[in-house]
């Protein structure tokens, strides 16, 4: 007889049907797998350098949802270097950090200009940082609050000693996890080539 303190009938369980195995792209694993260690390869790179030089870092993502801060944060050592980090994902949160709105109607969200004046508004905001970083972009779909947006196109800028280096990526790969795993190599590797050389590049 059933019992309502257990809360389950137990003959319900066994009237339940098999749970099938999930079926498991063993290439798309093994992919993500490469990248992730690549990504954290290059965190530790990051989170060295800063640490020699006596650097932190603040970041203010997008379309990464805080990806670049996980990261970094998963490298011993990260407090050190990191103090705080900032996901702006609409338009408002990101005028409510600092980046002019003016920006945003002149260049649209996803800009050069954009990603860099998130970049410096986390610098501004941030408790102590010397090297900003801003990432914005469309990622898998049109986004219908800003239609001039094109899938895949992600802006990416770093700011250190008044310098910024911007890139714009193009990226196509199998769902939103794969196309973060590669902008966030990209913010790493910027972030790399920014704090170890005095030119600062346009791409």
């Amino acid at each position: 007889m059933f019992n309502p303190e257990f809360g389950v009938d137990p003959n319900e369980l066994q009237n339940k049907p098999d749970i099938k195995e999930v079926d498991i792209d063993k290439e798309r694993a093994l992919q993500i797998g490469l990248e992730t260690e690549k990504n954290l390869q290059l965190a530790e790179q990051v989170v060295l350098e800063l640490t020699n030089k006596n650097l932190h870092i603040t970041t203010v993502e997008s379309c990464t949802g805080g990806g670049l801060a996980y990261y970094i944060t998963n490298i011993p050592g990260a407090s050190d270097v990191l103090m705080d980090s900032f996901v702006t994902y609409s338009n408002e949160a990101k005028i409510a950090l600092g980046v002019p709105a003016e920006t945003i109607d002149e260049h649209t969200v996803y800009s050069r200009e954009t990603a860099q004046a998130m970049a410096e508004a986390g610098l501004k905001k941030s408790v102590h940082a010397d090297v900003g970083v801003g990432i914005t972009g469309s990622i898998s779909r049109v986004d219908p609050n800003n239609p001039n947006s094109t899938p895949g196109t992600i802006y990416l800028a770093v700011t250190y000693e008044g310098k910024t280096a911007t890139k714009v990526l193009d990226i196509s790969a199998n769902g939103r996890f794969d196309v973060k795993q590669k902008i966030i190599g990209e913010a790493l590797q910027t972030v790399l080539e920014s704090i170890t050389s005095n030119s600062i590049s346009k791409q």
